[in-house]
């Protein structure tokens, strides 16, 4: 049997918020690990040592339409991390693949690079970028594989 997908099929939930108004495109939600999970050391005798990165951070990026409430909602928010830092409630994330029951989460998010603002004779997607403290990603098999 093929491997499914239907993008209508994934919820995105940020502090239990659920971001659902997206862009056009293939990838309208990307989520990485920032460092890699380590890294080996080679001597000069060939031997090797590798160590482990505890580095666990992850960033989140959002491509939203550019007048959406989603996109609103997160200026709002980006607004009050900028206004007021420590009346800010940092984000938690949870991305599930509803078909194929892929799943990211993370916590400790905050905003690091602002979107822009660009207007013109076509549509304009506004990208968010949120950095997680701590993430993680488990991938399944998939529905019908």
């Amino acid at each position: 049997m093929a491997a499914k997908f239907d993008p209508r099929q994934v919820s995105v939930l940020l502090n239990g918020h659920e971001i659902s108004d997206w862009a056009d495109g293939s990838d309208v939600i990307g989520y990485k690990a920032v460092t890699d999970a380590g890294a080996f050391t080679m001597g000069a005798n060939g031997t090797g040592v590798f160590v482990v990165n505890p580095d666990k951070s992850h960033v989140l990026t959002l491509k939203i339409k550019q007048h959406s409430p989603d996109n609103k909602h997160l200026s709002d928010l980006l607004r009050q991390q900028r206004a007021q830092i420590k009346g800010f409630t940092p984000f938690t994330l949870e991305i599930r693949d509803l078909l194929n029951e892929d799943v990211a989460t993370g916590t400790g998010g905050f905003f690091t690079t602002p979107t822009e603002f660009t207007r013109g004779a076509g549509h304009n997607a506004h990208t968010w970028t949120i950095v997680f403290e701590v993430g993680d990603i488990k991938q399944e098999k998939g529905w019908g594989n």
